[in-house]
């Protein structure tokens, strides 16, 4: 989400989340899964079935191996909370997973993250004490199937809530065996032919304890919700790709798309003051992939706009002014749901990062939507939770919710009380 930096006031919180946890020695099946009996395993917890604007219960835990995992989020000034979260450890606490949903799209961006995490929740369910074996290209797997699946819920989520109006597509071929240039890609269109705007980013993180208690942490991401491994000297490593209409990879991607597939294509431009029509908006790259030095080298001189506090130039991802009905204007090139966008470029295949902890090292690992993001520098949000759980002592449950609300009150002062984002964070400890 793009915006201007100026002031803002607080508003009440919501938390949407679910959290699946290994059973307490001594205890029943039912024990230890998390804090609210809604949440549990055996309960149903769909879409539609809780008012977003109801504040639930923030989720943690702790165990005896020093591993602590917790979560929290907040509403922001937008109607609707799109941000959702959850985590799940495993049976004998060799797994730790960790996610966070940004939805954009008001109502229809709370249904894709909610739908995200309800279809995550799902998939490893019935499967936490088998992903213990997993190696990592077993993972690898298993987390590009996961990816597809949330998609396609999505799409079902979607389709279910405009009824019988509607429709969702397959693309087409011509008598040539060329794609049509009219064709649509399994978009969701309400009675009206328009398309169903919303999706969600998402990133999820997959800690895996090896033999000799270093751990293999995987992180699988599409948008721009950072996850971060965090060592205990406040050095960091990204554990997701941020993209971005301003990352050069994703430029070259969109651009190698083939010509009679993607016969239109994204086109990358910095958001411009005074500039209504996005795609008249300054391209971010030109041809040869390089940006123009004028916009790198004095941006806010030419007309551009910070969107964090990093002074990131905001950015989007637009189609050309030939398209109109699915006309698309998006901060990020790969996103869940959004199935209007897929045919000019948008991707739904997520990234995949892969790092390895040292042996004798404290980590911890940060999951956070960009409402969290934008109020940072990424070394200062480091340093921030290093001195709070490796310098005070702080349980991982009290670093969150201090981070957590010191996020919002930064939020509020840099974008102000009517336009600060929803913030969600979920962070775990590897020790």
């Amino acid at each position: 989400m793009c915006r201007c930096i100026k002031p803002k006031d607080y508003v009440d919180t919501l938390e949407r989340f679910f959290c699946i946890l290994p059973p307490r020695r001594g205890q029943g099946a039912t024990a230890g899964r998390g804090p609210q009996r809604r949440h549990d395993l055996d309960s149903e917890d769909h879409i539609g079935h809780h008012d977003p604007r109801t504040k639930l219960i923030r989720a943690s835990m702790d165990d005896k191996k020093g591993n602590q995992v917790s979560g929290d989020s907040k509403k922001g000034a937008k109607q609707w909370q799109e941000d959702s979260f959850g985590f799940c450890v495993s049976k004998n606490r060799r797994v730790i997973i960790l996610a966070v949903f940004d939805g954009h799209g008001g109502y229809n961006g709370y249904v894709a993250s909610n739908t995200a995490r309800d279809t995550l929740k799902a998939h490893y369910t019935k499967q936490l004490e088998e992903c213990e074996k997993w190696d990592l290209s077993r993972w690898e797997k298993d987390l590009h199937e996961l990816f597809s699946k949330i998609h396609q819920q999505i799409r079902e989520q979607f389709l279910a809530q405009n009824g019988q109006g509607g429709k969702s597509f397959s693309r087409s071929k011509d008598a040539n065996g060329a794609y049509e240039s009219n064709y649509v890609w399994g978009i969701v269109r309400n009675p009206s032919g328009d398309p169903v705007h919303g999706g969600t980013t998402a990133s999820v993180v997959v800690a895996i304890r090896n033999d000799d208690g270093t751990y293999t942490v995987v992180g699988a991401n599409t948008g721009d919700s950072t996850a971060m491994l965090i060592q205990d000297d406040s050095s960091f490593e990204y554990l997701s790709e941020d993209h971005g209409p301003d990352n050069l990879q994703e430029y070259k991607r969109v651009q190698q798309l083939d010509e009679k597939e993607y016969p239109e294509k994204l086109i990358f431009v910095y958001d411009k003051a005074k500039c209504y029509k996005k795609y008249e908006c300054p391209k971010v790259f030109l041809p040869n992939g390089t940006k123009d030095s004028k916009y790198v080298q004095n941006p806010w001189g030419h007309g551009l706009h910070p969107t964090n506090v990093r002074y990131e130039p905001a950015v989007y991802a637009v189609t050309p002014q030939s398209i109109t009905k699915d006309a698309t204007c998006i901060a990020m090139t790969r996103a869940l749901g959004d199935f209007y966008a897929g045919q000019f470029g948008l991707s739904s295949i997520p990234s995949i990062t892969v790092r390895k902890t040292k042996k004798g090292s404290k980590f911890m690992v940060a999951v956070a939507s960009d409402g969290v993001w934008d109020c940072w520098k990424y070394e200062d949000f480091a340093k921030y939770v290093c001195a709070l759980g490796f310098e005070k002592g702080h349980s991982v449950k009290q670093a969150v919710d201090t981070a957590l609300g010191e996020s919002v009150s930064r939020a509020i002062t840099n974008f102000g009380s009517s336009h600060y984002d929803d913030a969600c964070l979920v962070m775990c400890s590897l020790t």
